[in-house]
């Protein structure tokens, strides 16, 4: 009787090892979700999207597997994220509705606020924009009266996007005050960047409001937010002041920027989409100095990015679409594993059935005929589904590639960065048209791509705010140095012109 007590003992000293061992383990991996969701994040302030989509799900995996719902509820959002900037809109949209139904958001506003203005940005990218309302509305109405640093971050990220998004000035100036507003709550030394931010977009649109003091007034309080928190990474800063000179033809200035820029990035970033961008300026400033060396040496720095952006980009989609197809087929595997485990008692209770009675065996054998036909209906239905799935990845490629919408979409809406992009999608319209008509002025160029895509007079006088007599007159003065005839259409002359290869 005494060996009792120590035996008792002995057990529930081995079951608090058991636990305590349980206990340090999840902690591990908890620790260790935490890190590669920290990495991902950093990843996506870098830009650097594959890395962020493939951190993100290692940590969902892990997140997974201990159960845990807040870690899978935010690696699921970054995965999200992710998918979305690289251009798979679709696939981001099936990971956001797909944590529509977790309890874990129910309960946290915060974080359901977040899904819905990825949501948002979405719906909008598919040219759903009363659906991209709802959601940022929806996202507005989860964070009411919360003053908490996430949710007022969250508000003015929508009001920064909302701003680029609105008709005219003072829709902009509308959103970009109530922007303000939500970063006077914020701590300015944790959310500098989103207040450098915050300048450079009022700079851009007096800029574009041809208001140039102001435009540089907001550019230098940019510049000056980063000194004041010692921040070596400038070379954004550096770019708007090489716009905003460019755009007022002091071309040597704006080169000096542009190259303080260049020197910048080498240094901070590895943003492949910032050095293509900054090479095509170089060039086009060079060209207009006289300095025809320099601008071919950044035209084939400029070609080789763009090369790389393009191996790097379809290596980096091929890669998300074969994560999202293996996810499926997990899936899939996981169902055929359940039907096919019930298939295997069902036959196995048939023998019992059949040793027993004969008779039972024979009624039972119309049920596993029964049970084939649902096996061969599933295989059938796992079959359409890989071949619907190869349909949308084709069609989603296809999406991804559409860069004529995207250009459209810029320059209805005056976007400064429409000219920038243009020249990107059709590389030798810069090109042909100065060797046809040298001299041409930047706003003579945005009036000749507008035309390129097809835009009548009233079109583009709505787009870019003039009058219809303004750009009527311009076209007209445009037809005369080109030296078309009145029977002549200018959009059709000129994709003929860009088409001519030789």
């Amino acid at each position: 009787m005494e060996k009792l007590p120590t035996f008792f003992k002995s057990s529930i000293l081995l079951l608090i090892i058991l636990l305590s061992n349980l206990a340090i383990c999840q902690d591990k991996h908890l620790q260790e979700i935490d890190n590669l969701l920290l990495k991902a994040d950093n990843f996506n302030k870098k830009f650097q999207d594959i890395d962020e989509l493939k951190t993100a799900k290692s940590a969902h995996i892990l997140a997974e597997k201990i159960g845990d719902d807040k870690r899978k509820v935010t690696s699921s959002y970054y995965i999200a994220r992710s998918l979305f900037n690289l251009g798979l809109q679709k696939e981001s949209l099936s990971y956001v509705e797909r944590m529509d139904s977790e309890k874990y958001l129910s309960k946290n506003p915060v974080q359901k606020a977040l899904f819905e203005e990825l949501k948002a940005y979405l719906y909008r990218s598919l040219n759903l924009n009363s659906q991209s309302k709802k959601e940022f509305k929806t996202a507005f109405s989860l964070l009411e009266n919360n003053n908490s640093e996430e949710a007022v971050e969250i508000r003015s990220r929508i009001y920064a996007n909302l701003a680029q998004n609105t008709p005219n000035t003072d829709s902009t100036l509308i959103y970009l005050n109530l922007q303000k507003q939500e970063l006077k709550k914020l701590p300015e030394n944790k959310h500098y960047l989103a207040f450098c931010e915050h300048y450079n977009y009022l700079g851009n649109m007096y800029l574009q409001e041809k208001k140039s003091d102001s435009a540089l007034y907001y550019y230098k309080k940019s510049y000056q937010f980063k000194q004041k928190y010692k921040d070596p990474v400038l070379y954004e800063q550096y770019y708007m002041f090489g716009f905003y000179y460019q755009e007022g033809k002091q071309y040597n200035k704006a080169l000096e920027y542009y190259l303080k820029a260049y020197e910048n990035m080498r240094k901070y970033t590895s943003d492949l989409r910032y050095f293509s961008n900054i090479y095509a300026q170089i060039s086009f400033l060079y060209k207009q100095l006289g300095d025809y060396k320099k601008q071919k040496e950044y035209e084939n720095l400029k070609k080789q990015t763009d090369d790389k952006i393009l191996e790097e980009q379809n290596r980096n989609i091929e890669y998300a679409l074969n994560m999202i197809l293996k996810d499926k087929e997990k899936e899939l595997e996981k169902s055929e594993n359940k039907k096919y485990a019930w298939i295997t008692g069902g036959i196995l209770l048939l023998i019992i059935i059949f040793i027993v009675v004969f008779n039972i065996l024979r009624k039972n054998l119309k049920h596993k005929e029964t049970l084939i036909t649902e096996v061969h209906s599933t295989l059938q239905e796992k079959e359409e589904i890989i071949s619907q799935k190869t349909v949308e990845t084709e069609e989603l490629q296809l999406k991804v590639n559409d860069a004529y919408h995207e250009v459209t979409e810029l320059a209805k809406k005056n976007d400064p960065s429409f000219y920038f992009r243009f020249q990107e999608v059709y590389p030798d319209f810069h090109k042909k048209l100065m060797e046809f008509s040298p001299g041409l002025r930047t706003s003579e160029l945005i009036l000749c791509a507008y035309t390129f895509l097809g835009f009548n007079i009233k079109d583009i006088a709505d787009y870019t705010f003039k009058s219809v007599n303004t750009v009527r007159n311009r076209k007209q003065n445009l037809r005369k140095k080109f030296g078309l005839s009145g029977e002549q259409d200018m959009g059709i002359w000129l994709r003929n012109l860009i088409d001519n290869k030789s």
